[in-house]
């Protein structure tokens, strides 16, 4: 259906094309041009359409004005996956900072010719139309989801959309005043129907059984759909659940860490294609902290890192999901260089996704911990924004600095929220 749609744009490009070449002509010869003076020859629309997909993301934007065929062409799934498979952007951070009790979010970007992304250099201030009250959640493919209890909105960092998802008012859940109540959105991509979705979360603990047990939803919506378009209760068969981790996107399924019972975690899988949840134990000659663990990407693969030991012995363990039909992991022990021990003494880190060289991008913390075990996340120690990148296979890390060439951002609250290397044309 998207490539017949494309057909019917390229068909009138040329139609359109062929009549102002006519045009051209005709008004040529009512001025008596020189025959001397050969016309220029009109571009193939098919070669339009190549050169459009080498064009940068920006510039795209401002061509939409061109015409309305440019437009519809622009907008087009067809296209949208074109420029997708053409295009190779670099990986882009996005940073949340708090300069003058003013809440700002950043994009930065690393050289389209630096493979192993030598710097970050912040180079937009993301405007968003008035989101008081929400908190960025994550950013996938090119979207960002912003959410505030049980609302979220999905923004487009390249067309600048910002959509409002209607309520979950099916949801019995959502509507209880539970004080340990949770919601978590996420956006995921089907790959066979070519579909963004969002999926939401909503779990608590089962007052029958007090804190040992908990209840579970998971609603779906078809993002880019007709506005008619509902948030439908996905029927599961698992074990409910709470989530207590960001969730890992790998080719079409989500997965997150999530507890089932007292200081009992599982990894949970969702596949965004058929909507069917799984559950995978995790390793059993190991007890997992999922607050100290974090999936990351390991060559197209799940993968669980505990860094608890990392500051203080330069130890990391990572689990790699071999089979998950028949629950095999493998696993090996990473020990720091001495020499490299300086950059994470004494400083938390969080895992903020993997680059395409398979780097590990760790984002420095200020943690506290109270007597109650709650925990804190304080303004930085430093007003030097960086990250460090972990390359996990000639066990290497190095320190990256985020530049700020306008020297408007002086701050030490500050936090990096995503990794993405998309620019989405789609439009919701």
């Amino acid at each position: 259906m998207a490539f017949s749609n494309l057909a019917v744009i390229i068909q009138r490009g040329r139609r359109r094309m062929k009549r102002r070449s006519t045009v051209i002509k005709r008004r040529r010869r009512q001025r008596d041009i020189c025959k001397s003076h050969e016309p220029v020859p009109e571009i193939p629309f098919d070669l339009v359409i190549e050169i459009l997909t080498r064009l940068p993301a920006k510039s795209l934007m401002r061509f939409k004005s061109v015409s309305k065929l440019w437009s519809l062409l622009i907008c087009s799934r067809t296209f949208t996956n074109l420029f997708q498979k053409v295009s190779s952007s670099p990986p882009r951070l996005y940073m949340w900072l708090d300069v003058d009790n003013r809440n700002v979010l950043l994009s930065t970007s690393s050289s389209p010719d630096d493979s192993d992304v030598s710097s970050f250099v912040i180079d937009q201030e993301l405007t968003i139309p008035p989101n008081k009250g929400y908190y960025l959640s994550h950013v996938f493919g090119g979207l960002m989801c912003f959410v505030n209890e049980s609302r979220a909105k999905i923004y487009n960092t390249t067309t600048r959309q910002l959509v409002v998802l209607p309520d979950i008012e099916e949801s019995n859940m959502i509507a209880e005043d539970h004080k340990y109540k949770k919601i978590m959105y996420h956006i995921g991509h089907d790959p066979v129907h070519d579909q963004y979705k969002v999926v939401c979360i909503v779990s608590r603990p089962s007052d029958e059984y007090g804190e040992h047990s908990y209840l579970s939803e998971h609603w779906i919506l078809l993002l880019g759909g007709d506005r008619s378009n509902r948030w439908r209760k996905i029927p599961s068969r698992c074990q409910p659940h709470v989530p207590v981790t960001q969730v890992l996107n790998i080719s079409g399924r989500m997965h997150y860490l999530a507890w089932v019972g007292f200081l009992y975690s599982v990894l949970v899988s969702f596949d965004i294609n058929s909507e069917e949840i799984s559950i995978l134990e995790l390793p059993k000659e190991n007890d997992f902290f999922p607050k100290m663990t974090d999936l990351i990407e390991y060559g197209r693969r799940v993968a669980l890192l505990h860094h608890i030991d990392l500051k203080r012995q330069g130890v990391l363990n990572l689990w790699v999901v071999e089979d998950s039909k028949k629950n095999m992991w493998s696993s090996k022990t990473l020990v720091l260089h001495p020499s490299q021990m300086h950059l994470v003494n004494s400083i938390g880190l969080k895992v903020q996704g993997t680059t395409r060289n398979g780097e590990v991008v760790l984002v420095p913390q200020n943690y506290t911990y109270t007597h109650t075990g709650k925990v804190t996340c304080n303004p930085q120690d430093t007003s030097l924004f960086y990250v460090l990148l972990y390359n996990l296979q000639n066990n290497h890390m190095r320190k990256v600095e985020i530049k700020d060439t306008s020297n408007r951002y002086l701050t030490r609250d500050w936090d990096v929220i995503g990794l993405d290397d998309i620019h989405n044309l789609i439009y919701l």
